[in-house]
């Protein structure tokens, strides 16, 4: 058996409401100190674990705190990025749901492409026998899960129980390559 923790980052400063993907918004106070209590959590666990994450400032942010309450190390991972949304990213926040659009929006990377970089990760450390934190964000993370047990990944379909939500941590226990248990824990 082989765990590994999927961990959202945490919230991000974003004063200006706009759709961040790949701009280097940093981590907010209260996003630090909810990164410092999943530390804690880890920790309270006995769970020191090499943490991989999306080379976004975001995520590295959250990455570094955690390793700093485990003593960990963090290794950038570009498959674990956000998604890319050339035409949303940068722009002031209007309906909350248009990144779901897909039709409205073509050039945004599919759904399928996000769940198979995260999937690459994963079945990398399954094969390398190695457990591990993995960092990343709502859409792929989520995207991933939900196919890992079997649910439809059309974000039209995503209910809001299925996102996994900023500084939640998803621990997926793994039996060779089948998903045998997955837990969501909000700290």
């Amino acid at each position: 058996m082989l765990k590994l923790y999927l961990v959202r980052h945490a919230e991000y400063d974003n004063p200006e409401n706009i759709y961040p993907f790949h701009l280097p918004l940093q981590l907010s106070k209260e996003g630090r100190d909810h990164a410092k209590r999943v530390g804690e959590w880890f920790q309270n666990n006995s769970i020191i674990l090499p943490i991989f994450t999306s080379p976004i400032v975001r995520a590295v942010q959250t990455s570094e705190i955690i390793s700093s309450k485990i003593g960990s190390f963090v290794v950038v991972d570009r498959r674990l990025v956000e998604t890319s949304h050339a035409s949303l990213q940068g722009k002031t926040i209007q309906n909350k749901d248009d990144w779901k659009n897909q039709r409205k929006f073509p050039d945004r990377e599919p759904q399928e492409n996000q769940r198979d970089r995260i999937l690459a990760v994963i079945y990398e450390k399954i094969d390398q026998n190695m457990p591990a934190i993995l960092v990343s964000h709502g859409d792929p993370l989520s995207i991933t899960l939900m196919s890992l047990v079997g649910k439809s990944i059309d974000p039209e379909q995503m209910s809001t129980d299925d996102y996994i939500q900023k500084g939640e941590i998803v621990e997926l226990v793994f039996e060779e390559k089948e998903l045998l248990s997955y837990k969501k824990t909000a700290v």
